[in-house]
């Protein structure tokens, strides 16, 4: 198994494990530390959730209500494109 594999696999539960439905979009403030607690740097992820997003297995969106954010999400957030992105929902196969 490749090192992106395994990544894939990482994050994939991790996001699987917040989900209530398949398909659920998932704060990056509550992913991050599942993340964490695995001993994933935060330079590690942003590169993750960047290559997944081009290679189309998650989509990575804004929270459309940004008066609803907090310092903890805004602290969360990965840059794409230069937005700024909290939520992710996890596209690719399982």
């Amino acid at each position: 198994m490749s090192v992106n594999d395994r990544w894939d696999n990482e994050i994939r539960n991790a996001i699987a494990s917040l989900e209530r439905h398949k398909g659920d979009w998932v704060p990056l403030v509550d992913l991050r530390p599942k993340l964490d607690r695995r001993g994933t740097s935060r330079a590690a992820q942003d590169k993750h959730f960047k290559r997944l997003s081009q290679e189309r297995k998650i989509h990575l969106v804004p929270e459309s209500n940004r008066k609803a954010l907090r310092a903890a999400d805004h602290a969360a957030a990965v840059r794409v494109g230069g937005d700024d992105n909290h939520v992710v929902c996890w596209v690719g196969p399982r």
